[in-house]
């Protein structure tokens, strides 16, 4: 039985583990911008500001923050991916949550749901041993740390039952959009009646995995879904 308490114990335990891989980071790491060099942080708020928005259109329940082929965003998730940079990931943080205020201003004027929950794309258990995180959990811790809002942070509401092939290493859109189907199953219902569900990842491609899990999250009792990513 799904239990809030039991999510709220497990927020913490991210929030710490996160903290610490942070905290060495910026021990043993000088940290300086991407894009311009500057020390400081791993990306200045100058070079954030002109970072480019996405280029190609998106379906209308999946927002993007910026273009995934400019070589700074390209680089800081790539970093955040595939060697354990996570600092790149929290410094979208505030980003995100000043887009999600805008996007759920708008479903407040249209819906009666009662509460909001951030949903970070799940991986399955044997990627999760061989890669030891989800950096979709970073990115929504990073998005809880810089608001006051009470989002739910939804790990336990569904999981990722099959590992297909990568969408990166699939190149025919209509197969990207079909790799998803199937690989995703609920675990706890009871907490989607009347909510708002916000899944939370890093890049979308063709938006085949937030369209799959968009589906299967309002079968199963979600009031509206959209997906934030960032970038495309």
């Amino acid at each position: 039985m799904y239990s809030i308490s039991q999510n709220i114990r497990y927020d913490r335990v991210m929030n710490i583990k996160y903290w610490v891989m942070n905290a060495i980071d910026s021990i043993f790491f000088e940290e300086k911008c991407a894009n311009c060099k500057k020390i400081g942080k791993i990306l200045c708020t100058k070079c954030i500001q002109e970072l480019p928005k996405p280029e190609h259109d998106l379906p209308s329940h999946i927002y993007s923050l910026f273009e995934y082929r400019d070589k700074t965003v390209k680089k800081i998730l790539t970093d955040a991916k595939y060697r354990k940079k996570f600092n790149g990931l929290n410094i979208f943080g505030p980003y995100l949550e000043s887009a999600i205020l805008d996007i759920t201003s708008e479903y407040k004027e249209l819906n009666n749901y009662t509460q909001i929950i951030l949903i970070p794309v799940p991986i399955s258990k044997k990627r999760l041993r061989t890669r030891g995180y989800n950096q979709a959990e970073i990115i929504a811790n990073s998005i809880i740390n810089n608001t006051k809002d009470e989002y739910i942070l939804g790990v336990n509401i569904i999981k990722k039952i099959k590992d297909r092939t990568p969408q990166a290493s699939i190149h025919n859109r209509k197969d990207r959009l079909k790799s998803p189907i199937g690989t995703f199953s609920i675990k706890n219902k009871e907490i989607l009646q009347n909510s708002l569900c916000i899944i939370i990842d890093d890049i979308t491609t063709t938006g085949g995995t937030i369209k799959e899990m968009r589906r299967i999250l309002l079968e199963s009792g979600a009031l509206d879904v959209f997906g934030v990513t960032i970038a495309h």
